[in-house]
């Protein structure tokens, strides 16, 4: 009798061990998730914004212009960053570097990792925009080189 009480006590604290460890794996894939949706969320309204500028005759290039900015780096070579390149293709606007966290090791070497030399630029856009604090407290440690984000540019007031 004692011995199947044991074995039922210990059968009982196994038991809530695994709900316990479960349930906190659980709420750090839910937290996760939440994350990521926050960001593409984040990115979505971005590029609802862009499509709104673009609609109503914006042009990113007029920011650079604007403020004498002939050569930029994007930082993020993702969806927005690439668009962001394609937009300015065939501008004076000249793009030197996509440089992005993971840099692919096959890039054409426009794209760099974040761990690279900040090439010369008159503006870093950061395309990012959920991570956008982090990243400018990175490059800000790394260059004097002012550092805008993407929403900024299609917001500003031309």
């Amino acid at each position: 009798m004692k011995k199947m009480a044991v074995g039922l006590l210990k059968g009982l604290f196994f038991l809530g061990i695994g709900f316990y460890l479960g349930g906190k794996m659980l709420a750090g894939m839910i937290n996760d998730y939440k994350t990521k949706m926050n960001r593409n969320l984040v990115n979505m309204l971005l590029l609802n914004d862009w499509l709104g500028f673009l609609y109503s005759g914006g042009r990113v290039e007029q920011y650079f212009q604007k403020r004498n900015y002939h050569k930029i780096m994007i930082y993020g070579s993702s969806y927005v960053g690439a668009r962001l390149a394609q937009a300015l293709a065939d501008t004076d606007v000249e793009v030197v570097a996509l440089m992005d966290k993971v840099a692919p090791s096959d890039a054409d070497g426009l794209i760099i990792g974040a761990d690279a030399e900040i090439p010369e630029s008159d503006c870093i856009v950061v395309t990012p925009v959920f991570y956008y604090e982090e990243i400018y407290d990175m490059l800000r440690a790394r260059t004097d080189i002012p550092i805008v984000s993407m929403q900024t540019i299609i917001s500003c007031e031309l």
